[in-house]
């Protein structure tokens, strides 16, 4: 039973934060012209080490979460011993879920700043 209540509220918690991420993202995708270039990594002195067209970091960045929860998810339900796996993996997909979702929200301030800067955004 506790391995049943702790896969759910896990699985609650990771879908509360993908649709925290697919919101962020369909704002952004609002004002972010569809042939845009989005910077996706940074050097370390702030310039934009690669871009990817929009459609391909959308789907990275809300892709990327949604595979690692859905291996978590899996794995939360794999058969095998109850000697406290079961809440071990709640608490990593505790802590992971909001750190996705804090990383997301960062990449995406930081893209939007940079192309705001380069007068690519949508009015």
């Amino acid at each position: 039973m506790q391995l049943d209540v702790l896969a759910i509220v896990g699985d609650a918690v990771w879908i509360f934060v993908m649709a925290t991420i697919a919101s962020a993202t369909r704002r952004a995708a609002k004002v972010i012209p569809a042939d845009a270039r989005v910077p996706m990594q940074w050097s370390l002195r702030g310039r934009t080490v690669w871009r990817a067209p929009r459609t391909v970091a959308f789907l990275l960045v809300v892709g990327i979460p949604l595979a690692l929860g859905l291996i978590l998810s899996a794995a939360a339900r794999a058969p095998g011993p109850d000697t406290g796996g079961p809440l071990l993996l709640f608490l990593v997909r505790l802590a992971l879920a909001p750190v996705m979702a804090l990383v997301h929200l960062v990449w995406l301030r930081r893209a939007m700043r940079a192309l705001d800067s380069e007068g690519v955004l949508k009015p």
